[in-house]
């Protein structure tokens, strides 16, 4: 009688075992959190006439999120398991005038606590992509003076293994910077360049849309 009660017993606990671990397949089938985007602050670009060349360059300004770790029930609220590791992040780009510049992908850090809140910063654009200039804006403009939508999507992992994302959008906005040209003399010589260009080579800056045509215009101050 003894060895049938053990026997019994031990039929009992695999078969729970089994049906619990069946049960934690199910649930693992999608997270136990929602990654929500509370706060987005996208500063504006500013930009000036101070490049070598006389090229557009760029300040930015770090973006902020704040995220909230939402639990879908009562047994999700705890940590660490359903602590949210914030991995990178998706943007894209709609400019004002059309112009096309690529998707990034950067990496972000920092945790989301279960049932907490975080804030992080992270950058939009790069000053390679700002100081792209395209037709029909003068050379070396760049993006000044344009404003982008941007569309992101935030990824990150549970503890647990879980993956999350969460969306948002928002609006770029470039500060405007045209590149002027002049004449510019340099040892008693013309060239047309812009007046940034020019000072770095020593010369003298003649003035927006002076001309070397124009006689005897490096002869003197």
């Amino acid at each position: 009688m003894r060895n049938y009660t053990k026997l019994l017993t031990c039929t009992v606990v695999l078969a729970a075992a089994g049906w619990i671990a069946g049960c934690n397949g199910t649930i693992d089938n999608e997270p136990n959190v929602v990654l929500e985007v509370q706060n987005l602050t996208i500063s504006p670009i500013t930009s000036s006439q101070n490049g070598t060349g006389g090229t557009c360059t760029y300040m930015v300004t770090p973006a902020t999120a704040s995220f909230k770790n939402l639990p879908k029930n009562q047994y999700a609220g705890t940590s660490p398991f359903n602590d949210v590791i914030l991995d990178y992040v998706n943007i894209s780009y709609v400019w004002d005038d059309g112009a096309i510049t690529s998707p990034i992908a950067p990496d972000i850090g920092g945790s989301v606590p279960a049932g907490g809140s975080q804030s992080i910063q992270f950058s939009v654009i790069s000053n390679a992509a700002l100081g792209l200039t395209q037709f029909p804006d003068p050379v070396g403009n760049g993006r000044a003076g344009h404003s982008a939508s941007l569309a992101m999507t935030f990824h990150g992992t549970t503890v647990a293994g879980e993956a999350v994302s969460a969306s948002a959008g928002a609006t770029l906005q470039v500060s405007s910077c045209t590149v002027t040209f002049g004449a510019c003399c340099v040892g008693g010589a013309c060239s047309v360049d812009s007046e940034a260009a020019c000072t770095n080579q020593g010369g003298t800056y003649k003035g927006d849309g002076t001309s070397c045509s124009t006689s005897n215009i490096c002869i003197g101050p």
